[in-house]
């Protein structure tokens, strides 16, 4: 297995300032999709993967929190836990320095909130086949429709779209920018082309945050400490640095060598120049193809159509997973996907389609539910009617209450009577008796819009 040699790193301490009305005081990573916490999704993706363990990396004051939501799952690897202070704001690359001391080989990185039933072999093979600095994976987005999205309208962009140009031939990602970067037009450089000729630029293909990268990297972040972000400023510098080589510094600079491997302390070329990756180029052989001999590699891989590949990093996407999980549970999970439905849960339901249940949840006879995600210790009463929604973990829905593409946050009730259609109610907020409401965002440190 080519997982032998890696280590396994799930960040986890973001705090989910994109969807603030779903993550008020609770860990993103717990959010529930379909039967399960959003971080289970990565780590079941290591574990089918054969990692033996993986390091999770969370807030101090949220790693207890984490840690007995992920018992309760059906996970066999070992979870260790790494933390960061509760009040900082690292970035995923910061985050890595933090726990340098715990990273001792070659690691896969993963956020929290990447979902994919993808493979990562072919991903790591790549990266070892090519010697490269970093191996990443891009998703195919062409199919996500996205719906009705709960809540009111929001005026921002929930995602913005990127631009990824790939050499096809030899799979190393060579340009990455977003289409705010530019006007009208872009320019790409001169230099890129003459380098690599052809590549294929892709604009619906997000990036996944699931990265391969050489150890050396994290020697490099601690010591520049000028990256906050893996995705928006250790990549694309990476990408660029494929364009240049080491300087040989002024006393040197009659070096015959292609690459003096003498450079300067603060320089990425002083990490990665080292005596086996100049072994490596000396052994290549006569044959030409574009950057073969780069000391500095980056490589990608878009996940085929077939397989699913969605970050959880939006209130849209947030709805497309719970909805492409419900829906395609045991294509996507295989045959020995656990059960939707809780074993502990108390189900009177007979009438039930798509839906996941989990632990300690009683459900009332005479209700209707389709499409629904319903987290651990829920209680809905008699005669509801709730489709296409998500429960949060301790909800209430009382007798008579009609959903409709609704997101009840934790410990939410909803009293009798009431019908909700596209609405969020938030955390411990009550929706009083016989409340009609669409589009609406019901919570107690917030203003209910209306549009």
């Amino acid at each position: 297995m080519p997982f032998s040699s890696l280590q396994a790193i799930v960040l986890a301490a973001g705090t989910g300032t994109r969807y603030p009305e779903l993550t008020s005081g609770i860990p993103k990573c717990l959010m529930p999709v379909g039967p399960f916490p959003m971080i289970w999704y990565p780590l079941n993706t290591l574990q089918k993967c054969g990692f033996p363990v993986a390091t999770v990396v969370v807030l101090e004051s949220q790693r207890l929190e984490i840690q007995q939501a992920l018992e309760k799952t059906p996970l066999t690897l070992k979870v260790e836990f790494a933390t960061i202070p509760a009040d900082s704001d690292y970035g995923t690359a910061e985050s890595l320095v933090h726990i340098q001391h715990r990273i001792d080989r070659d690691i896969v990185v993963i956020s929290c909130d990447s979902i994919t039933n993808f493979n990562l072999e072919p991903l790591v093979a790549m990266f070892d086949q090519n010697d490269a600095a970093m191996a990443t994976l891009f998703y195919d987005a062409e199919d996500l429709t996205p719906g009705v999205v709960p809540g009111p309208k929001s005026s921002k962009q929930d995602n913005e779209r990127e631009m990824v140009g790939i050499h096809l031939a030899t799979n190393r990602l060579v340009f990455t920018a977003y289409f705010s970067d530019f006007e009208e037009k872009f320019d790409v450089p001169g230099k890129l082309l003459r380098k690599f000729g052809r590549f294929a630029m892709f604009t619906r293909h997000p990036d996944s945050h699931i990265y391969v990268m050489k150890r050396w990297i994290i020697d490099f972040l601690a010591n520049s400490r000028n990256f906050g972000t893996i995705k928006n400023e250790l990549l694309p510098f990476l990408v660029k640095k494929q364009l240049s080589k080491p300087k040989a510094p002024a006393e040197t600079e009659g070096a015959t060598s292609e690459y003096n491997v003498n450079v300067r302390v603060d320089d990425v070329f002083h990490y990665a120049c080292d005596a086996d990756v100049m072994r490596r180029i000396k052994e290549k052989t006569n044959k030409y193809t574009p950057g073969s001999g780069d000391i500095i590699k980056v490589v990608a891989q878009i996940v085929p159509k077939e397989f699913l590949g969605l970050r959880v990093n939006t209130m849209t996407n947030y709805c497309i997973a719970n909805r492409k999980i419900l829906a395609e549970w045991e294509s996507i999970m295989g045959s020995n996907a656990p059960p939707l439905i809780s074993t502990t849960s108390h189900n009177k339901c007979t009438q039930m389609n798509l839906c996941a249940v989990a632990d300690n949840t009683t459900i009332e006879e005479k209700t209707s539910l389709k499409s629904t995600s319903i987290a651990a210790n829920c209680i809905i009463g008699t005669k509801t009617r709730i489709s296409d929604s998500i429960l949060m973990k301790g909800v209430t829905i009382e007798e008579g209450v009609v959903l409709e593409n609704c997101i009840i946050c934790e410990s939410a009730i909803v009293r009798q009577g009431s019908e909700l259609k596209n609405c969020i109610v938030g955390r411990f907020y009550v929706v009083q008796d016989q409340t009609k409401a669409e589009k609406l965002l019901l919570a107690h440190s917030e203003a209910c819009i209306e549009i």
